[in-house]
């Protein structure tokens, strides 16, 4: 099993497969600027978040994950700015992506909508020495890396009131493609588009409890869709419990602290329910987040959104 995990991992980039490059997350719901830039600056403050992922533990070569985010409103034009960063590892496969946003919020009679865009690369690594063959004769035995760096454009749209939210976004805008000149193929890889649509509500049933109710549809050109419903629970505008369910395949549990009103951390676990739930035993991702006020600016429903 093992082997064949690292191989076929390979092969979705060696063979220009087409399938979803971005890395998974189940906290989306905490940290909406990772998926979508027009999120920068909704906080009113200056937010970070770190987050690192490990994912289906037990099975050799299985996805890694770190990222970095910040953003931050500049001034009282509407203007906010923000920076990602992820490192993403699978098996043989090694992404790394960085980018810089721009965002333009739009006041309306009670809510915003912002507009942003997001620009920055994509390095993508092949270690042909991690891969296993049957066969020491076929051609993409031939050990080495190969890496490939292009360009990526985003393009995200936020609308946001107090307890409710909706995006979407269109990620990797002009769909690049990889140039491995040294890995032997004709086939053409190229990184593919990823369509994200979210929402969510916050509800309050009585004092000291709301309920978080969210949803969020993936798409990556030529994959399989994929939507992750999820309702959360705020106790005492401290603890947030929930669980989400992931197309047929995953059920995450996971829990957030408000710690202070600058720090937050969260914590979640996946169950994974079709068959490779054999060979693995969950996937877990943790991330701390910060948020520092600026000047006179207050948060909106920081606990919320």
């Amino acid at each position: 099993m093992q082997k064949i995990f690292t191989l076929v991992a390979g092969l979705l980039l060696c063979l220009g497969l087409k399938a979803q490059q971005d890395a998974l997350y189940s906290q989306y719901m905490f940290n909406p600027f990772s998926i979508n830039a027009a999120y920068a600056g909704s906080r009113n403050s200056i937010s970070a978040v770190a987050l690192h992922r490990s994912q289906w533990i037990g099975v050799d070569g299985a996805p890694l994950t770190q990222s970095f985010s910040i953003h931050t409103p500049a001034g009282e034009k509407g203007m906010a700015y923000g920076f990602n960063f992820v490192h993403d590892h699978l098996g043989p496969v090694r992404n790394l992506w960085g980018a810089f946003t721009g965002a333009y919020h739009v006041k309306m009679k009670h809510a915003k909508l912002s507009f942003a865009l997001r620009g920055g690369f994509f390095n993508s690594t092949l270690n042909r020495s991690l891969l296993t063959f049957e066969n020491p004769a076929d051609q993409f035995n031939s050990g080495g890396k190969d890496a490939s760096l292009v360009p990526s454009f985003d393009f995200g749209a936020y609308y946001y009131r107090d307890r409710f939210y909706a995006g979407l976004a269109v990620n990797h805008l002009t769909k690049h493609n990889f140039d491995f000149s040294n890995f032997p193929t004709n086939t053409a890889l190229f990184l593919n588009r990823h369509y994200m649509l979210m929402a969510g509500t916050v509800l309050k049933v009585k004092p000291g409890l709301l309920l978080k109710p969210s949803l969020l549809l993936r798409y990556a050109e030529g994959a399989i869709p994929s939507l992750d419903v999820n309702f959360s629970a705020l106790i005492k505008n401290f603890w947030w419990i929930g669980a989400s369910f992931r197309n047929k395949n995953s059920l995450v549990f996971l829990t957030e602290f408000n710690i202070t009103d600058y720090l937050r951390a969260g914590y979640s676990f996946d169950l994974t329910l079709n068959k490779l739930r054999t060979y693995n035993s969950g996937s877990h991702e943790l991330f701390i987040g910060f948020d520092f006020t600026t000047g006179s600016s207050k948060n909106t429903s920081p606990r919320y959104l």
